[in-house]
């Protein structure tokens, strides 16, 4: 049995006397890689029979949190093979656990309701697997093709399908995105033909219409890892799209959270560079027209990883790090036309702040904080405005992002 692991970046660059003080350097880190990895001795997904349980510890200080929503995420101990999913109610600071021994980071419907997450078909080919979000009605999706491995997913046409990448050992052409019913596996259309690289579905369009993917910018490539470039296409396969033009890349960062649709639909964010993404400091937002049309700077120019339209529209939020914070990545935000830019953290014991993902109110935000080891950060939340920074987790290690870090409506 065979199963892709989620890339974890092992090159941030730390200070010479080892100090806790450095911040993250060149890295990819993947929501959900899909590389190969070494057999599993063990069936790790067998269904989980419990729903939501008390687990882990309070907020040591308080009894009360700022967070106005409940929100949902993973968390990958250092050297784990496998992570778990809790939930912490909005007010609150108890984790509940949702679910144990995923394989990657899970992925929230659109409407809050259900998770996807990879898992091992019966005969141990690659698959998805779909829980609600107590973690109760745990199913793996049949691959309706006799040969096709499906590398888990994200929620496609709202949450009716699962967009994968696809790959049949036995014949190499058949690499590509598929898409297939999420409540029973059938239904499987072809989306994309990847030929000698890959592709990563990152998030369908808010009506559901669209997929944005990434697939490696050079030849021959299929790391996700790679500089990537940027594609939208058709729910249904059709209106196959390059947004990012050539000679400009994006990457994969965390939770494929460098792009990120506008709320209409209409436009793509994405935080890119001139040139290979991982080759240069010097990146920005970028937005693209969805149909293709357009594709224009808006941001600054800094170490740029993240690019995070808000649910109504006003703001764009990103990361980014420069000679002003010292090297350090803060969070900043900015109006979709480049204005307004204003600074929301500022460490003051040399902690980086990554990735951050929106309330559905677009009044907080979640983020990523902590040194140089991507695998032990903690989740902290912020007002919009910049009060109330506050510790969510304490209990340093990998967590996703993007929809692997999810508020509930």
């Amino acid at each position: 049995m065979r199963r892709p692991t989620p890339s974890r970046p092992d090159d941030f660059a730390g200070p010479a006397d080892g100090s806790e003080t450095a911040t993250p350097h060149r890295a990819a880190f993947s929501r959900r890689g899909w590389a190969w990895a070494s057999a599993l001795a063990l069936a790790l997904v067998a269904p989980w029979s419990g729903t939501a349980a008390a687990a882990g510890a309070a907020h040591p200080a308080h009894t009360v949190s700022p967070l106005r929503h409940a929100i949902v995420f993973t968390r990958f101990l250092p050297g784990a093979s496998q992570g778990d999913v809790y939930r912490i109610d909005a007010g609150g600071t108890a984790e509940q656990l949702i679910r144990p021994r995923v394989l990657d980071y899970a992925l929230m419907s659109p409407d809050g309701t259900q998770v996807t997450d990879f898992a091992l078909a019966p005969d141990g080919r690659g698959s998805a697997c779909i829980f609600n979000v107590d973690g109760s009605g745990y199913r793996v999706l049949p691959i309706p093709d006799p040969t096709l491995e499906l590398f888990g997913g994200t929620w496609s046409a709202g949450d009716s399908r699962i967009a994968s990448f696809g790959a049949d050992p036995n014949n190499p052409a058949r690499a590509g995105l598929y898409s297939r019913r999420s409540a029973d596996g059938g239904g499987l259309i072809r989306l994309t033909d990847a030929g000698t690289r890959a592709d990563y579905p990152i998030q369908s369009s808010p009506d559901g219409s669209k997929l944005l993917y990434f697939q490696p910018d050079a030849k021959n490539q299929t790391s996700d890892s790679a500089p990537q470039d940027l594609f939208v296409v058709g729910a249904d396969g059709s209106g196959l799209t390059r947004l990012t033009p050539p000679g400009t890349t994006t990457a994969v960062v965390f939770s494929y959270d460098s792009v990120s649709w506008s709320p209409d639909g209409t436009q793509v964010a994405v935080a890119a560079a001139h040139g290979p993404f991982w080759h240069t400091t010097t990146h920005s937002v970028y937005i693209a027209s969805a149909d293709g049309s357009s594709f224009k700077r808006v941001g600054p120019l800094g170490d740029i990883w993240d690019a995070v339209w808000s649910p109504d529209g006003r703001w764009i939020a990103f990361s980014m790090a420069s000679q002003a914070t010292g090297g350090l990545f803060e969070l900043y935000l900015m109006h979709p036309d480049g204005t307004g830019v204003r600074q929301l953290t500022s460490s003051t014991r040399g902690l980086f702040s990554l990735h951050p993902t929106w309330s559905p109110d677009s009044s907080q935000l979640l983020f990523h904080r902590g040194t140089s080891n991507p695998n032990l950060t903690n989740i902290w939340s912020i007002n919009a405005d910049g009060s109330h920074l506050y510790q969510v987790t304490h209990q340093p290690a990998g967590y996703g992002s993007g929809q692997g870090l999810a508020w509930l409506p």
